[in-house]
């Protein structure tokens, strides 16, 4: 199993994790009992989305089996931080984890490709089913993944630079600390800034402190993380970003689950990805509405010949990525083109949706 850093959580997580760590699922009276961690806070819109799929399973599950679910909730690092949660679901802390791949930078470097910059990226509906589709039929990926049982992906689609100052042109960004997940920092190294890889649960403090001027991201943490009341420029580009993230179940957990509720939650799941994606480009949308209406932020587009200057900084990110990963042995043209495949496939399907 891989490790990464999970022996060192807080003391009081781990006091926590002794307590909870059981490895399989808890039944009780035909209860199953499951233990859920995420790093987003309990306030956080995606939480309520976790909330939603949790019910749809339990009334599922409740009204065609002999089984009941009962979930305990451990948001915003609880039991581990979000770095951990893979291995925390691996290890049997968690039973089911939500996190971000790219909180672990250089662990699943398949993952990586749809973290790139340059693809339409439209929304995140369109990364969302880009990725999903990817990990379904494509083995690679699949074997990233091989500890855990994945439940389904979703991504954030396109994401923008959020400032407390504001930031017109690549001079304004050069030398400027920006809060990234792992997968941006070389789009940020190439635009000229400083990226710095905290998790996003760090960045209100961060921003705060001034230890960050900024961050890389969707506008819906705005509200979920609060960032509105410590940031104040919204500078539009679409084009440098998108992160994944997974829903996993610990492999003991599933493979203890009786077949008939093994297959409602794959059911479900295949929902998800979709609903996901939909709940996020909503988010995203009204993160930055309120962040206009309720703290005064201002909206900055690139005019197009600034728009050009960052496009051609960015230009080299997927040709290098392209050469490290063929050096250490991965199919990474083959990778790179199922990824622009996809792109084009879910853009035109889902790219001029409105939310």
């Amino acid at each position: 199993m891989r490790k990464r850093g999970f022996a060192c959580l807080v003391t009081a997580a781990l006091l926590v994790a002794a307590v909870l760590a059981v490895v399989g699922c808890d039944v009780e009276d035909d209860t199953i009992n499951l233990r859920f961690a995420t790093f987003w806070p309990d306030h956080d819109f995606q939480v309520d989305g976790h909330r939603e799929w949790a019910q749809e399973v339990k009334d599922r599950v409740a009204e065609e089996t002999e089984y009941e679910i009962d979930i305990d909730w451990f948001p915003g690092e609880e039991i581990a931080g979000a770095g951990d949660i893979y291995d925390a679901v691996a290890e049997g802390t968690a039973d089911i984890g939500t996190t971000c791949p790219s909180y672990t930078p250089g662990e699943f470097p398949v993952t990586e490709a749809f973290e790139l910059p340059g693809f339409n990226n439209d929304n995140a509906l369109v990364s969302s089913m880009v990725i999903q589709e990817a990990y379904e039929t494509y083995e690679p990926l699949q074997e990233e993944y091989e500890e855990v049982e994945v439940m389904h992906f979703w991504a954030t689609g396109p994401g923008d630079i959020i400032t407390k100052d504001p930031v017109i042109s690549l001079e304004d960004l050069e030398g400027m600390d920006i809060r990234v997940a792992g997968g941006s920092v070389p789009v940020m190294d190439a635009l000229g800034a400083e990226p710095v890889t905290d998790p996003m649960s760090a960045a209100y403090t961060n921003l705060e402190q001034g230890i960050v001027q900024g961050i890389l991201s969707p506008t819906d943490v705005l509200d979920g993380f609060n960032l509105k009341e410590v940031t104040s420029y919204i500078t539009k580009t679409p084009y440098l970003y998108n992160i994944t993230f997974m829903k996993i179940m610990n492999q003991d957990t599933w493979n203890e689950l009786p077949p008939e509720v093994q297959e409602i939650l794959s059911e479900v799941n295949d929902e998800y990805t979709y609903e996901y994606g939909v709940l996020r480009a909503e988010h995203t949308r009204k993160g930055q509405e309120n962040a206009v209406e309720e703290e005064g932020h201002e909206i900055i587009e690139l005019d197009e010949e600034e728009e050009e200057r960052w496009l051609e900084r960015i230009k080299p990110v997927q040709q290098n990525w392209v050469e490290e990963k063929e050096e250490a042995g991965l199919p990474a043209e083959e990778i790179l083109e199922l990824v622009i495949d996809l792109d084009e496939k879910y853009s035109e399907e889902y790219g001029d949706r409105e939310f």
